[in-house]
């Protein structure tokens, strides 16, 4: 669609089991170097995947006095702070969680941020309903990096997080979405608001096998990409291999 532009490549290079085998700054920046080099052709890059635990801090986040301690914190929790360029409030996340990240060409990316938005939180939660989960798409209270796009589940929990970055010929939808509970991301995400100053629901944090316990990461990721591939052509599944090598 004339919003999404295009094309993108699948990526499949983390393995059956989906886990990323790159440091949590490494896949932050990955997506940096990708659409840094974009010049509005393509082609771009659709990549799910299980990432390691990382404490992604937004650029608001880092100007504030208590970010240090924040960060020290999530540290010690066994959550490696990295700075992500995207919008919004602290994500914290780890294994138990699906990361999409789809960094796609466009000529003037800056003409349908609000309806890329829209229709790509659509596609997430149209994908969760194939899963017999009540996902709707808006923003449930006491979330944490509260979101007008945000997929939840009934109204109440959230399940997904999506942010989004423009280049210069390009854009980055990103999007962490709660597959398993993660009490050690819960309990991060709380420590952390409470040094930031941010309000945070510890019950609003929901995960998706809660709802649909066969619900499995391959399964997801299938559903997922085929969703998003209504919105933006998938090209092919291999992509460059100097795109794992320019972080």
């Amino acid at each position: 669609m004339q919003a999404f532009g295009g094309p993108v490549l699948l990526d499949d290079g983390d393995g059956q089991d989906l886990l990323s085998a790159a440091s949590a700054a490494d896949d932050i920046a990955r997506v940096s170097a990708i659409l840094s080099a974009m010049d509005g052709q393509g082609p771009g890059s659709l990549r799910l995947y299980r990432p390691q635990a990382t404490a992604a801090f937004a650029p608001r986040d880092t100007a504030l006095p208590a970010y240090a301690e924040a960060a020290a914190a999530m540290q010690h929790l066994g959550f490696t702070p990295a700075e992500r360029r995207a919008g919004g409030q602290l994500a914290v996340y780890d294994r138990n969680a699906l990361v999409i990240d789809l960094i796609a060409p466009h000529q003037e990316p800056r003409n349908s941020v609000t309806q890329r938005f829209a229709m790509f939180s659509a596609a997430i939660a149209t994908a969760l309903k194939g899963f017999r989960v009540d996902a709707r798409v808006g923003q449930v209270p006491g979330e944490y990096c509260p979101g007008d796009y945000s997929v939840n589940a009934g109204g109440t929990l959230k399940l997904a997080g999506v942010a989004q970055r423009i280049g210069r010929r390009g854009y980055h939808m990103g999007a962490v979405i709660s597959v398993h509970p993660s009490a050690p991301a819960r309990h991060a995400v709380a420590t952390a608001y409470a040094i930031l100053g941010f309000p945070f629901a510890p019950e609003s944090f929901g995960a998706v096998s809660t709802l649909a316990p066969d619900a499995a990461f391959a399964d997801l990721r299938a559903a997922l990409a085929g969703e998003i591939s209504q919105l933006i052509g998938i090209a092919g599944t291999t992509p460059p291999a100097e795109w794992r090598s320019s972080t």
